[in-house]
């Protein structure tokens, strides 16, 4: 005898109820009410603060979806500095603190190992391109001596690839140039260029700017395979100028020209 279709049916659905109430539903209701401790902003943090004992809290919230990189004891976020701004009630995740204090410019950062961070005084419009300059910026430098009657323009083989880190009005405040100004805002002029360099650029940066004008030549933007190839390039110029040349011979020779430096390519 063949059992009927509407008997099987109610069988399996009084199997899958019972399997539903009791083993899916008390796993789910576990692990929603399941709680962990967590550190929760009490007071604001502007970007760059450092986050003290006194900002921060512990709270008990519910494990459910709460995101693995977020800071679950207080000694994981006091001494830390706030990577972004932090408003009362967020919770800290890892992309929001950092261990190193922050400085207005990002770049400023992150200087490989051996380089360093220095600013030349732009002195015209056309020394500084026409105020057309950007962060990331390969520029090159040269020097114009009108002492020198016979040569005075020179193509500097140290400053012939720099990157920019940054550009600065006469208050020190960053010009971004990608953003055209408002109707009513007048234009930041460029008063100074930051550039990432060798010890050896930076004594010849310091020479020149204060012994003529430096003129400055945009050599690559956006492109950030060329940027770096260039980059190299002027590394494995510092290194044929320099490799025989001790540190404290890095001043200027005889003839009064700076050690290692030639005129031409």
């Amino acid at each position: 005898m063949k059992m009927n279709n509407r008997f099987i049916y109610g069988i399996f659905s009084i199997i899958l109820a019972a399997i539903i109430a009791f083993i899916a539903i008390p796993a789910v209701t576990s692990k929603t009410s399941r709680t962990c401790e967590v550190v929760r902003i009490k007071t604001f943090i502007s970007r760059g603060e450092p986050i003290t004992e006194e900002n921060v809290e512990l709270v008990e919230v519910g494990e459910y979806n709460m995101p693995l990189n977020v800071a679950r004891t207080l000694q994981d976020v006091i001494g830390t500095y706030a990577a972004s701004d932090l408003y009362p009630g967020d919770y800290i995740l890892s992309d929001k603190v950092s261990s190193k204090p922050l400085s207005s410019d990002l770049a400023l950062n992150s200087i490989p190992d051996g380089k360093l961070a220095i600013s030349i005084t732009t002195q015209t419009l056309a020394t500084a391109l026409s105020d057309k300059l950007q962060r990331g910026d390969i520029i090159r430098l040269y020097h114009y001596d009108q002492q020198n009657v016979l040569e005075p323009v020179t193509d500097i083989p140290e400053l012939r690839f720099l990157k920019v880190l940054s550009v600065t009005d006469a208050d020190g405040l960053d010009i971004d140039y990608t953003t055209p100004p408002e109707e009513d805002e007048q234009r930041q002029q460029t008063a100074t260029i930051t550039v990432l360099a060798s010890p050896e650029q930076a004594m010849l940066l310091t020479r020149y700017e204060n012994e003529g004008v430096l003129h400055v030549a945009l050599i690559n933007r956006g492109n950030d395979t060329l940027s770096n190839e260039l980059l190299k390039r002027q590394d494995e110029i510092l290194t044929a100028l320099y490799a025989e040349v001790p540190e404290e011979d890095l001043g200027e020779t005889e003839d009064g020209t700076a050690a290692g430096t030639e005129t031409s390519e």
